[in-house]
């Protein structure tokens, strides 16, 4: 029998630290380091009549409580609840309102969102409103008395404007109406929403945490008692739960979270100064430039660099000139075509086709999502291949 090496959270321990131990030691009866997978369904029970700690792994599981343990110590506190995916996470969230209750919507929010606020949730009577989260003034203008949370994604996908939670926290507090954060764009190791009074945060663990372009997972992690007490029993009663294998491979992605951010960031910011200087853009999106009309407010709340996505809008919407140039990238370097992000592989992806495709055009493009942009993940790619690529794209437009 090997004696347990507990970590003791208490202590004010890094995040490297956190991200590596937290909720794991070495296995009492092997010593093994890396965590026990535990794929069983049905565990024994020991006593007639006496419920045990595990019996049915819907409800609870050992590799999924290891988990848990580890994203409340990455967020800095609170109770997580981890789903089949980020919008089982965002739709367990929704459910716990009631019909009648209201959601006030930062102005851009991502696709599947609204996807899953318009085309069903305004079915059973939750409403919702945008409004401009840059001011005190527009945001206090946007609540109504059946108000229940300000909600707000930062940076947002995929435009990257940059909330000001200090912001949010102030109206917060005067309100009384907490706010929640869809923090998929701007992980722990980066951004702890909860240090700036968020009551909850939600996260689609594919993205940055798991990091490896290999599992679909979500997360609610909240400050509410009685809130998580509801999303653990809508997470039990609707099935919508994470498998002990998706768990393992999150496990082990997320202790390197920390570095990959750090590398994806630096890449990223060179990756927005050469698309800033190319005379075929109209715009570039990255919170890492000077030019970015949030930057002040991401130097702020963003540690250890910006992240891997940058967004850019060409002066060129023909779709077979567009299509020309996704092709003439995918020619010329290992970027790949496709949805998602944060992983090691460079991504380009097309919103209006893709992720915002649910959004009305004439909504999509009042958010400046045009029939020219385009949303860019960095991987773990060598910064030159990535910019050959880019660059013999766009060399086509000239």
């Amino acid at each position: 029998m090997f004696t347990k090496n507990k970590l003791v959270l208490k202590k004010k321990l890094g995040f490297g630290t956190l991200a590596v131990h937290a909720g794991e030691e070495p296995d009492p009866e092997t010593g093994a380091v890396a965590p026990v997978l535990v794929r069983s369904k049905t565990f024994a029970q020991k006593d007639f009549g006496k419920e045990s700690k595990y019996q049915y792994s819907r409800g609870k599981n050992p590799t999924r409580d290891k988990l848990i343990e580890k994203l409340e110590a990455l967020e800095g506190g609170g109770t997580a609840t981890v789903f089949s995916s980020g919008l089982a996470a965002e739709t367990a969230f929704f459910l716990t309102l009631s019909p009648g209750d209201h959601v006030l919507l930062c102005q851009e929010i991502y696709g599947g969102t609204f996807r899953l606020l318009d085309g069903f949730l305004s079915r059973f009577g939750i409403t919702y409103d945008f409004v401009d989260f840059s001011t005190e003034e527009s945001i206090q203008k946007g609540i109504k008395s059946n108000t229940k949370y300000l909600f707000v994604e930062t940076p947002t996908n995929p435009s990257l404007h940059i909330i000001d939670l200090s912001l949010v926290s102030k109206v917060s507090k005067k309100s009384g109406i907490p706010f929640v954060v869809d923090a998929t764009f701007s992980p722990p190791c980066a951004t702890r929403a909860f240090e700036y009074g968020a009551e909850t945060v939600i996260h689609s663990l594919s993205k940055y945490i798991a990091g490896h372009n290999d599992i679909l997972g979500g997360s609610v992690i909240t400050k509410n008692k009685k809130l998580a007490e509801q999303i653990d029993f809508i997470h039990r009663t609707l099935g919508a739960v994470l498998s002990p294998d998706e768990c393992y491979r999150v496990l082990q992605g997320v202790k390197t979270l920390e570095l990959r951010w750090k590398r994806v960031s630096d890449t990223a910011l060179v990756v927005a100064q050469f698309l800033k200087k190319q005379k075929n853009i109209k715009n570039v999106y990255y919170p890492g430039l000077p030019s970015h009309p949030n930057h002040t407010i991401a130097k702020r709340q963003s540690i250890g660099g910006f992240g891997a996505v940058i967004s850019f809008e060409l002066y060129e919407h023909s779709f077979r000139k567009l299509k020309r140039f996704v092709d003439t990238v995918r020619k010329y370097s290992p970027i790949i075509y496709g949805e998602s992000l944060a992983s090691p592989e460079t991504i380009l992806a097309y919103p209006p086709l893709m992720s915002h495709k649910s959004l009305p055009k004439s909504v999509r493009e009042s958010l400046g999502i045009t029939d020219g942009f385009f949303r860019l993940s960095v991987g773990f790619e060598d910064p030159a291949d990535i910019l050959e690529g880019l660059k013999k794209g766009l060399n086509i437009f000239n």
